[in-house]
This record gives structure tokens, C-alpha cells and sequence, in this order.
């Protein structure tokens, strides 16, 4: 396949403006406690993908008798695998509905301001690269712990959702449902950050390449703020078209509107401490549900009802975390992995 061209000069521009935002946003949010009694631990992959290291979150109610969800949680620019943790809440939610949570961890050497690789070819194809690597620390868990196969599900904030991008397009068969908070299409280039990515008809057609006969619609559920001066809301809007481009693509290998990119249902929120925000849904053509995209009025760059003791959090806005997790619990992968 022939790549979507990319330049990364953009986002380590990025890199260095979230750094400063970061120390911002750490002297303004008050600091709060979240409540997790399972087992946190660190640990590391090395293979001949690579190596990796992450931490790992199993809450308390884990028995190897009764297969668990697995979610695979990707931080943005600058964060930590740790970071990650504190924002999104993961592990207390995870503890609450009993799922085992992987912070995977970029390190420096890979890239400078930790962020994920999205936008460079070498990091956009399955059996290569990072996308090889996460999906290689992913089954070493599920490996090692009583893991249900289908309900295995990747979010990711920022460059860690434009890679949870790149994981659904390289590995469909591992990933059932993805979750996407300020992030970026398939193949983005680095002028999302900032600007825009390239034309989503042309990454939609990627990413159904890339899946090769393992192709299948991905549901996917996107937050995205309209405040956003990082990854600015065109972003969300191509990344919902792209990836509604690849579904139509993906179910029976034509684009004939069999995924439908016009709302199946429109909600306007508006309450009391609670940022106002829209969430459309849409749908295949039996009306199944493939999508959930939430614009989130007055949010910037960050994860909406996060911490707000981390950097990148709203806590006024709706809560992601939840909303995913509802979402994934919607779409277990239905095909065998293979």
C-alpha cells in the first residue's frame, strides 16, 4: 500500500507545547483520591517485536476461573503509563465492574515527548514496529491471565487515540471496539496536531487495506472537545468519517452506504455541573450501532471527566472512562481471532 505521506516536525511542536500545558494544568486542577483495592504492577515485554513496558491492573474480584474484559489504555504526548492511570480512572472502574486494565508505556528513546509514533509508516502496519509491540504485550496478558478473547478493547488519549487508531486497522481481529479522546485518523499525518489530518476517504480506504482479509467494521466511540487548540475538532469529524468509510468498506467490500454516515440519533445534554455536549450514534443498514461521537462544548485538549488532579483532565465534562467502558461492553468481538 501506498502510505498517506507524514511529517513529524508538527508533533514534536506538539510535544513541546503540551510539556508547557502539562505544568500548567498541574498548578491549576485541585488534587482528588480515586479508590482501587485490586493488584497494580509494572512489568516489561521484550521480544522479536521488541520491548515494552506497561502497567498492569487486575482488581481484587479476578479469578482465573471466569475470563475477564481487557482494556488497553494508550497515553498521549509527554504522559506516563502511571499518568495515564490517574487521569482516566481505569483501575477504579475496572475494580467497580471487574476488568483488567494495560497501561502500555512509550519510552524516550522511541520518541523524545513519549508520544506514540502514529504518524510514521514504520508505525502503521501490523507485524512491525510499535503496533507489533502493543499487540505483543497484549497477548502476553491475556497469556498470563484468564482473559476473554472477545473483549479485548483499546482506547487511547490524544497520540495514544490516533494509535488506538492504528491498532484497529493493524490488528482487527485483536481489538473488538476502540476508544478514541482527542485523537486522530488512521495514517494521520502530524498536521493534526494543530490543523488537520489528510482526506478521510483516502484514510478510510487505508485502513481497509491494511486489515486485509481480517477486515471487519470497528465500532468506535470518539470524544472530542470543540475548544481544542491542539488536535482541533476537524480532527473528530475525519476520524468519525474514516472510520465510517472503512466499515462500508470492510462488511462486504464495496462502499454502497451499507454503513451509513448520516446519525442514526442526535442527543443534545445540558445539566448542572456537567459541560453541555452532543453525542450522535450511527449505524450499519440493520440499524446496529458502529459509532457513538461526543462533541464536548467548551472542553480543550484533554480527557473529558478525567482527574483533576492530572494534567489533560475536564472533570466538568461527561465521564469517558464510563461512556467507553459502556460502549465496549456493547461490542464484543463476534468473529474467531485468526
Amino acid at each position: 500500500m501506498t502510505p498517506i505521506p507524514s511529517h513529524g516536525t508538527e508533533w514534536k511542536i506538539l510535544g513541546l507545547l503540551l510539556a508547557v500545558a502539562l505544568l500548567a494544568a498541574a498548578a491549576l486542577w485541585p488534587r482528588t483520591a480515586t479508590a482501587a483495592t485490586g493488584t497494580l504492577s509494572s512489568g516489561g515485554y521484550g521480544g522479536p517485536e521488541g520491548g515494552i513496558h506497561y502497567q498492569l491492573y487486575v482488581p481484587s474480584t479476578y479469578t482465573p476461573a471466569t475470563p475477564m474484559p481487557l482494556v488497553v489504555a494508550l497515553h498521549g504526548c509527554t504522559q506516563t503509563a502511571d499518568g495515564f492511570r490517574r487521569l482516566t480512572r481505569w483501575d477504579a472502574l475496572a475494580e467497580a465492574k471487574g476488568f483488567i486494565v494495560l497501561f502500555p508505556q512509550q519510552d524516550d528513546g522511541s520518541n523524545r515527548m513519549k508520544c506514540w509514533n502514529f504518524f510514521l509508516d514504520s508505525s502503521m502496519h501490523r507485524g512491525a514496529g510499535e503496533p507489533a509491540r502493543i499487540a505483543a504485550v497484549t497477548s502476553l496478558i491475556e497469556n498470563t491471565y484468564a482473559v476473554d478473547p472477545r473483549r479485548v478493547f483499546v482506547d487511547g488519549l490524544s497520540a495514544g487515540g490516533a494509535m488506538a487508531s492504528v491498532m484497529a486497522a493493524t490488528y482487527p481481529d485483536y481489538y473488538a471496539a476502540i476508544g478514541v479522546g482527542s485523537g486522530c485518523e488512521y495514517a494521520a499525518t502530524a498536521t493534526c496536531a494543530g490543523y488537520k489530518s489528510a482526506d478521510p476517504d483516502q484514510a478510510g480506504r487505508a485502513a481497509y487495506r491494511e486489515m486485509g482479509p481480517r477486515a471487519r467494521p470497528v465500532p468506535l466511540i470518539a470524544f472530542q472537545g470543540d475548544d481544542d487548540t491542539t488536535v482541533p475538532p476537524v480532527n473528530g469529524d475525519q476520524l468519525l468519517q474514516q472510520w465510517l468509510l472503512t466499515g462500508d468498506l470492510a462488511d462486504d467490500g464495496a462502499t454502497n452506504g451499507s454503513v451509513v454516515s448520516r446519525p442514526a440519533t442526535t442527543q443534545s445534554h445540558v445539566s448542572s455541573g456537567i459541560r453541555s455536549h452532543s453525542v450522535r450514534t450511527y449505524a450499519d443498514k440493520t440499524g446496529a450501532e458502529l459509532a457513538s461521537y461526543w462533541l464536548v462544548h467548551g472542553m480543550d485538549h484533554a480527557w473529558s471527566g478525567g482527574d483533576g488532579s492530572q494534567p489533560y483532565a475536564d472533570p466538568a465534562g461527561p465521564d469517558a472512562t464510563a461512556a467507553m467502558y459502556a460502549f465496549f461492553m456493547r461490542h464484543p468481538l463476534l468473529r474467531p481471532r485468526g
